[in-house]
């Protein structure tokens, strides 16, 4: 039996701890004792030995020492708990008053203890404000009593009579093309005093009494996985705005209207996923209505996934509140977040292109349309100058998150009312939510001749010697010999939640089952269903109610002519074996206050375990969820979250520092460098150092930079010898401006060594060409990434005139009619380098006939048109 007083669920509430204590009587009466005589605690709660086990002798050693029961507190918590599980009907827990003390006694179950303490947790600072005669706090409750009543009484029916929800919605289907427009005219780009834009505040929370946010969900709960992903989605998406994520809200009518009216205060725009369809517990949109007076402007769209995602607005305080209602079906929620959300804040965050739309050549037929329009996760690749999309067949359903994994697009299928299928080559629509995967390997990384001269030194005689030098090397050569024996990856184990971006080092397999029970798919009823039940009657008794939290086994077993009113993701009652969905019923007979359903009518026959998902059918234990060297991106932590992976492996990002030397120019050079370090998909630190004039005390200077785990050091600027170097390689191409070397630094006798890379030079051009060309895709090897150098074929408009041939170009790249094309000579953002041909005939000979010329480029960054996959 323990003692506990450190449930923080009651406000201002001091917590003082909690102790165990053996299930014996004289103890728990001594320990007691001691609590309230001599600590003089305010409420003294009890969890376990409540049951009917002969060791159970809690609500025996209460009764021994209480002054005055207050049965009032047992029976309220009787009877909510009765609404949750018969099986509250065991529990012979008591309360009452010793001295100036109130004593609970709580179930033994965690979950159980919590929510029975919740039930009468409002009512426990009255009681104790009566114990000790303080009629002020007395009054006081009393006012906010009577504030909270006047507040529920104004609950519609439809909530608080079951009988009387709809049984289809209130809502009309709208097209995406209609919502997206209601939401282009809600789009307004607002400004600060000093004509800067003003970003949005946005606050995320999930709801559902069934989510739990850490890894002790068990029993009938499932964990909260759409709030971190919503808000990494915005994070990847570069969101300037303050982003704040609140986490869970139950199904409750004034916690919602409570915590709405925090977010109001807070945020501009509110993001909720979860409570928007047409649920027992689906509370959001009449919360929004009745409470706030909000305007839903609509509450249904033609599509799939994500049907009830619902657009608000509302005037609170004299300032506008958009509100977004996302689905609370993981896949729903982050597609609606895609195609909903991301293009609203990019719209009033100024950006010009609010959709990363492409076209792409379907690799496959598709048979079989939906009759509602489909966003299918699929896969989009590069190849040799065009697009592809292939359909992933599998994992399509709303709640498996596996199909985001292997896809980085969402195809958008045609309405089957408009045709029946597509056939393969057709050219489609896709919207990127991920990174192109690019199969395309440029001639100029295999063809680009490079000059590496192996430069060492003699510690002893203190003479360099220069190898001879290797020339008509390419670029991947230099790269596998720049991470040879130069620097070992090392890994690390950090929180599943903070690893956005980075990359797993090993496979993950799943260590749990999802669902981990039968659950139901819709909103509805768990039949036992029999074909000569049908022949007979439809009509089934409503003998009880299971709602996503339920604890499955605690269930009454369905017999043939019942039923039990069911929720979404809520588990199957033993022996039903379907689920019929709640459009497909009516009511027949209600309680006498028109609150309860008694019977139903079954209007569809239904098919045999239709609706109903089975253990383990959205993942199995054992199952493979991410394959080693995974960028983990909002997505891949959702999966791994909804399976309880609280940790993963990745490979360490090293600190980078940079030093520049002997002259200004290189401290110049160190901050471009910089710039263009922490605009890049890098993860890792990044120091930059004062300028150094003399580098033979650089090691006692700078014990600090070796003591940074694993470094990596970046000279810029003209270094004439490194006193600790052992050797370094030196790369270089005079026409296209390349000059970088790199090495490995030893520091005294304890034999520490960093990497150090070298620039010497203080041309813009080269520092850029070297930085995409070498250290960036030198960097993404060492953290794991796959693909290091990303080439694609663009097509160009040129001009032989002042085009040098032979040469990098830097020029912006874009996605434009079909094509990834280049704009060279451009002083705007320069997202790439052109790889310009070797000589000006090559060059005239590619403007012969008017057209446009197609050129090799290397993207150095993504852009709003695209993203390239590193």
């Amino acid at each position: 039996m323990k003692l506990i007083n450190d449930y923080k669920v009651i406000d201002s509430a001091k917590v003082v701890q909690y102790d165990c204590v053996t299930d014996d009587i004289d103890k728990i009466q001594a320990k007691i004792t001691e609590w309230c005589s001599e600590r003089k605690v305010d409420v003294l709660l009890t969890t376990g030995g409540t049951g009917f086990s002969p060791r159970d002798v809690t609500p025996e050693a209460t009764l021994g020492l209480v002054q005055k029961l207050t049965p009032g507190i047992s029976q309220a918590i009787m009877n909510e708990s009765l609404k949750i599980t018969p099986m509250a009907m065991l529990s012979r827990a008591v309360s009452g008053i010793y001295e100036k003390t109130l004593i609970i006694n709580l179930p033994g179950s965690s979950k159980a203890s919590k929510e029975c303490l919740c039930f009468v947790a409002s009512t426990i600072p009255h009681a104790v404000s009566l114990i000790k005669d303080e009629k002020e706090i007395s009054t006081q409750f009393h006012k906010q009593l009577d504030c909270t009543t006047n507040n529920e009484s104004r609950i519609p029916e439809c909530v608080t009579k079951i009988a009387c929800r709809h049984r289809e919605s209130q809502f009309p289907k709208i097209s995406m093309k209609s919502a997206l427009s209601i939401l282009k005219e809600h789009a307004v780009l607002q400004y600060t005093e000093n004509n800067k834009i003003k970003y949005p505040t946005v606050w995320i929370f999930s709801t559902g009494d069934e989510l739990e946010s850490n890894k002790d969900s068990h029993g009938g709960y499932i964990r909260d996985t759409n709030s971190v992903m919503i808000q990494q989605i915005l994070e990847q998406d570069n969101y300037k705005g303050h982003i704040f994520n609140y986490g869970i809200i139950r199904d409750n009518w004034n916690d919602l209207c409570k915590h709405f009216e925090e977010a109001f205060n807070n945020a501009d725009v509110i993001v909720t996923s979860g409570g928007v369809s047409m649920g027992e517990k689906d509370l959001i949109k009449h919360v929004l209505k009745e409470h706030f007076k909000s305007q839903i402007h609509f509450g249904r769209v033609n599509m799939k996934p994500g049907m009830p995602t619902t657009f608000v607005t509302l005037i609170f305080k004299d300032k506008k509140k958009y509100i977004f209602c996302l689905p609370g079906n993981p896949v729903s929620a982050g597609v609606c977040t895609h195609l909903f959300l991301l293009p609203y804040l990019r719209s009033v965050s100024g950006n010009k292109l609010i959709i990363h739309s492409l076209k792409a050549k379907l690799t496959h037929s598709i048979k079989g349309l939906d009759i509602r329009p489909e966003y299918r996760r699929s896969l989009l690749k590069y190849e040799n100058g065009e697009l592809y999309v292939s359909c992933l067949t599998n994992y399509q359903q709303s709640s498996r998150l596996l199909s985001f994994i292997d896809s980085n697009c969402l195809l958008q299928l045609p309405s089957s009312s408009k045709q029946a299928n597509v056939e393969s080559s057709t050219i489609m629509d896709v919207i990127l939510i991920k990174s192109i995967e690019n199969t395309y390997v440029a001639p100029i990384l295999k063809e680009m001749n490079l000059c590496i001269e192996i430069i060492k030194k003699e510690v002893i005689t203190g003479n360099t010697k220069i190898e001879q030098p290797l020339l008509y090397s390419c670029i991947d050569d230099v790269l596998q010999l720049m991470t040879e024996n130069i620097i070992v990856a090392k890994t690390e184990i950090i929180p599943t939640s903070s690893a956005m971006g980075y990359v797993s080092y090993s496979p993950i397999n799943s260590p749990e089952n999802l669902p981990p029970f039968q659950a139901s798919t819709k909103d509805g009823y768990a039949i036992k269903y029999g074909n000569y039940r049908f022949q007979k009657s439809n009509i089934f008794n409503v003998v009880q109610v299971s709602v996503a939290g339920t604890v499955p086994g605690c269930q009454k077993e369905i017999e043939e002519g019942e039923c039990a009113r069911i929720s979404t993701g809520a588990p199957i009652p033993p022996g039903a074996n379907c689920v019929v969905q709640v459009e497909d019923t009516s009511v027949e007979t209600k309680s006498s206050d028109g609150k309860v359903e008694i019977t139903i009518a079954i209007l569809k026959e239904p098919k045999l375990f239709e609706n109903i998902s089975s253990i383990g059918s959205d993942i199995s234990i054992g199952q493979r969820l991410l394959d080693e060297k995974t960028i983990l991106g909002p997505f891949e932590i959702a999966l791994l979250r909804s399976v309880g992976c609280e940790d993963v492996e990745v490979y360490v990002c090293p600190s980078i520092h940079i030093v520049p030397c002997n002259d200004n120019s290189a401290y110049a050079i160190s901050h471009k460098l910089k710039n263009m370090l922490e605009v890049s998909d890098f993860k890792g630190k990044i120091f930059s150092h004062s300028l150094r004039k003399n580098l033979t005390k650089f090691t006692e200077q700078f014990d600090c930079v070796y003591d940074d785990g694993n470094p990596i050091i970046i000279f810029c600027g003209n270094v004439n010898e490194f006193c600790t170097v052992e050797s370094h390689i030196h790369i270089s191409n005079k026409t296209r401006k390349i000059s970088l070397g790199f090495g490995r630094m030893f520091v005294g006798c304890e034999e520490k060594s960093v990497v150090f890379l070298h620039i010497n030079t203080c041309d813009s051009e080269s520092i850029y060409n070297c930085v995409h060309l070498f250290i960036l895709p030198f960097l993404r090897f060492i953290t794991g990434r796959k693909k290091i150098i990303s080439t694609i074929k663009t097509k160009c408009n040129l001009n032989s005139d002042y085009l040098p041939p032979d040469k990098f170009e830097k020029a912006e790249l874009h996605y434009e009619n079909g094509d990834f094309e280049v704009t060279c000579f451009t002083m705007n953002h320069q997202s790439c380098l052109v790889n310009m041909p070797s000589s000006l005939d090559q060059i005239n000979i590619k403007l012969k006939g008017g057209k446009k010329t197609e050129l090799d480029a290397i993207v150095a960054e993504n852009s709003d048109y695209y993203f390239i996959h590193y």
